[in-house]
């Protein structure tokens, strides 16, 4: 499985993954997770339900994209996308639901030191409460 969210990081996953999956005939997994942002942290409008769609086509075109890529590495591969609260909850429930093998994610470089201290980041959670094993790149 590779969470996936667009950034570099995750293309290098995706990428690497591909890699991987081709070595041992397997199948990939791309899970995106998005939120639903309320308006003033309160209601939900119109307007955040169209921003959310808007935000959701535009990943099933990546996911589209990406299955393109691995299709053409003869690589099976599927996507999903789940709404989140926190990205990294969602993503080990998913992986404890289905089972899932292993799990390749790209770490992002935090370049400020109070960033370190106050916020973990969501490798760092997923990495203390996996149930299976996972590879940072």
């Amino acid at each position: 499985m590779i969470p996936y969210n667009g950034t570099s990081g995750s293309n290098k996953a995706f990428r690497k993954a591909v890699s991987l999956a081709s070595a041992i005939e397997a199948k990939i997994t791309i899970l995106t997770c998005l939120e639903e942002k309320p308006t003033l942290g309160f209601f939900k409008t119109k307007t955040n339900k169209q921003e959310f769609e808007k935000q959701k086509k535009h990943v099933e075109k990546q996911h589209a994209e990406l299955e393109k890529f691995s299709k053409g590495h003869d690589v099976s591969a599927s996507s999903k996308i789940v709404k989140n609260g926190m990205a990294s909850v969602r993503i080990l429930e998913f992986a404890k639901q289905h089972k899932v093998d292993l799990i390749i994610m790209s770490k992002t470089k935090i370049t400020n030191r109070y960033e370190k201290q106050h916020y973990q980041s969501t490798i760092e959670n997923v990495f203390r409460n996996a149930q299976c094993p996972i590879l940072i790149l």
